[in-house]
């Protein structure tokens, strides 16, 4: 039996989470604004055809979202992140292997049947999904990852493909393959493209019979791997575990500029305690931090600034990280500049399970031990009730300028406190 590789992604995932919790949207048109309700970074299908482009800035859409009465709804990452890890699980439980791509999307593998056909295997996955998430998905089935991803390409472009597309069982793919522009094709980024549609190839057929020889002068062994995967050779495999994350960065816009030390620092702290939070999430240590901050790019004074402190013992300590980033934020910090971003970078980073020990002295053995502990027990408690719920004093002040959410969903998944409550008689 041969193995099939697998492309499964969430349909307009952003918007199908929206709409999980908020079914009075649904069959409407929808979009979803980036961080402080600056720009359009997800529509779902109703507001695609009504011709809402991606990434135009809120203010220049608003009219014409009010005029055709699109929803608009701020982005709620915390959602998209549970709706995520729950799609997640499922994927995990029907796949041979699984390597997690995205916040949507995944490449999975499954042997074969003696038939060969998975539409059904398709079919029922699609629905277990949308069973217990309630988010449609597409399943994408080729020999390679490569393949896989244009299958599921095809999947949504073919309406009577109902969500699954498996190019692996047909013998003639070049229909199919004319139908997919080159810069469609996963792995070629717009050099690439560029130069490819230069040459005369503009649809994966002609990519995958152009020249080897050509493309490898160019392009080298990534080029190579490219052509074989659209042949049907496979060269990219399936990653179960992720490489180790080099570095975590955490930033924000604020929602109005602030120019005071004390924000600087509240904000500073906020996200010194997230990507700590991270860290620990990864089973990490960092023994390097850099804080930075700037102004407006247009505005006539124009700042920007960064400093980095070095950590001696490598840490996921929370209260040693708020401690050095603060000593940090003193010194990037000018009074009277207008600063619309900041923001904390915890790099040099490395397993935990080479953490460096305090061997002589108890007191220290013991303070570390309490503090790890304290560490995770916030963290628990988070997860569980939502961000927040549990933290240091000196990140829960309210903070008028954190960005504008002013469209916000209720999150559902993740508070307890906005669980419905029902009422039997």
């Amino acid at each position: 039996m041969s193995k099939a590789i697998l492309q499964i992604d969430g349909n307009n995932f952003y918007a199908s989470c929206e709409q999980l919790i908020d079914p009075s949207i649904k069959g409407k048109g929808l979009v979803v604004l980036s961080n402080n309700d600056g720009c359009i970074i997800a529509r779902n299908s109703e507001a695609r055809k009504m011709g809402i482009p991606m990434g135009q800035p809120y203010f220049k859409s608003k009219n014409k979202l009010n005029q055709l009465n699109i929803k608009v709804r701020s982005s709620n990452y915390e959602l998209y992140g549970d709706i995520s890890n729950r799609l997640m699980q499922i994927l995990r439980r029907n796949c041979e292997e699984l390597e997690i791509y995205s916040i949507d999307e995944a490449f999975g593998s499954i042997q074969r049947p003696k038939e060969k056909c998975l539409y059904q295997w398709g079919k029922n996955l699609r629905a277990l999904v949308y069973q217990n998430i309630g988010i449609p998905i597409s399943i994408g089935i080729g020999e390679t990852k490569v393949l896989s991803k244009i299958s599921n390409h095809l999947a949504k472009k073919i309406e009577k493909n109902s969500g699954i597309f498996d190019i692996g069982i047909i013998d003639n793919k070049d229909p199919y393959l004319n139908l997919i522009k080159v810069d469609k094709v996963w792995g070629i980024g717009k050099r690439m493209s560029t130069w490819l549609n230069s040459k005369g190839i503009t649809n994966a057929k002609e990519l995958r019979d152009i020249s080897s020889t050509q493309i490898k002068e160019k392009y080298g062994v990534v080029g190579i791997r490219i052509l074989n995967e659209l042949k049907g050779n496979l060269c990219i495999p399936i990653k179960e575990s992720s490489s180790d994350r080099k570095e975590i960065s955490v930033s924000r816009s604020f929602s109005y500029p602030i120019d005071s030390l004390e924000e600087l620092r509240q904000a500073i702290i906020k996200y010194v305690l997230i990507a700590s939070s991270k860290l620990r999430k990864y089973n990490q240590l960092s023994s390097a931090i850099t804080v930075f901050t700037n102004t407006n790019i247009h505005s006539q004074d124009y700042y920007k600034n960064k400093a980095t402190g070095k950590i001696n013992i490598p840490t996921s300590d929370s209260r040693i990280m708020i401690k050095i980033s603060l000593e940090l934020t003193q010194k990037i910090f000018r009074p009277y500049r207008k600063l619309i971003k900041a923001g904390v970078i915890l790099h040099k980073l490395q397993s935990n399970k080479y953490k460096q020990k305090i061997l002589f002295n108890q007191k220290l053995i013991k303070e570390d031990l309490s503090q790890e502990r304290l560490n995770h027990i916030i963290d628990k408690i988070n997860n569980r009730s939502g961000r927040d719920t549990i933290n240091w004093g000196s990140s829960m002040i309210e903070k008028e300028w954190s960005p504008r959410r002013e469209k916000a969903s209720i999150i559902k998944t993740t508070n307890i406190e906005h669980i419905p409550i029902i009422y039997a008689k």
